[in-house]
């Protein structure tokens, strides 16, 4: 059964696999840069564009939740206030007044991706977006993330923010290394209590969860300037990769991606 699920899946690849003869080839997944690393050998098994800066929408929530987690005190009260949530598209349902343990709203910024909560955080830190991504960008640099720079803490387009795939990479395994970060984005749904008291459920942004077994979290985004950008830990045939991809340049990329790394998981790429 697995090799014909690969087989099946080798066939949305089919179109590129052909070009690849040609001049320019097609790249197997269409986005401008792409980054996939072994988890054990730390082996980069695959970049196209790895180094190119870029916009990376949503997907740097994983350097404000890391931020937030080293910052500790995660039971701490904080209420999300109007200039939290004057911010589209995404953000928490009547959010305004409520209050919430960081903790709760780290889960809702990684499992939805609420807008609203990264903010509420950010002030909470460090009093505004400035400061908080002044420590974003000492965050990444710990990590050796040298080529970014963030000034954001939702992901929102920035004048001089910027990262790479090669960067996101090591900033995703910082992310997933911490139990913290990492069981809310493996999250599918989370339990959630409006600031009215109503109880509702906040869905995991992150397709490819809901779609894939393998794929066991990460972070997805979008913005025009960034386009679809994904971050993505995926564990299959007892090999764990680590997967960015910026600027996805439409829908066809959510799947050509599962299939590189399944075929990558495997020994066929």
């Amino acid at each position: 059964m697995k090799l014909f699920a690969l087989l099946l899946h080798l066939t949305v690849l089919l179109p590129a696999l052909a070009g690849a003869k040609q001049t320019p080839a097609k790249p197997l997944i269409e986005a401008d840069c792409v980054h996939l690393v072994d988890g054990a050998s730390g082996k980069v098994l695959f970049s196209q564009g790895g180094n190119q800066t870029r916009q990376v929408a949503s997907i740097q929530k994983l350097v404000t939740a890391l931020v937030i987690v080293e910052a500790g005190d995660l039971d701490k009260r904080v209420t999300v206030t109007a200039q939290d949530a004057s911010c589209q598209p995404t953000k928490l349902p009547n959010s305004v007044g409520g209050t919430y343990t960081r903790r709760e709203l780290l889960q809702a910024m990684l499992v939805l991706s609420a807008n609203d909560a990264a903010r509420a955080l950010a002030r909470d830190h460090s009093g505004s977006e400035a400061a908080f991504g002044a420590k974003m960008t000492a965050m990444a640099r710990r990590l050796g993330a040298t080529s970014s720079v963030f000034k954001d803490s939702a992901g929102f387009t920035a004048a001089g923010q910027y990262s790479t795939a090669a960067d996101m990479v090591k900033i995703l395994k910082a992310a997933y290394a911490n139990p913290i970060i990492r069981q809310a984005n493996a999250m599918k749904l989370l339990p959630w209590r409006q600031a009215n008291g109503k109880l509702t459920q906040l869905r995991n942004s992150n397709r490819l969860l809901h779609r894939h077994p393998d794929c066991r979290g990460g972070k997805v985004g979008y913005t025009a300037a960034a386009g679809h950008c994904a971050a993505i830990v995926w564990e299959e045939n007892g090999r764990r990769l680590y997967a960015v991809v910026l600027r996805g340049h439409r829908e066809m990329f959510w799947l050509q991606l599962p299939v590189v790394l399944k075929l990558h998981a495997h020994g066929l790429l």
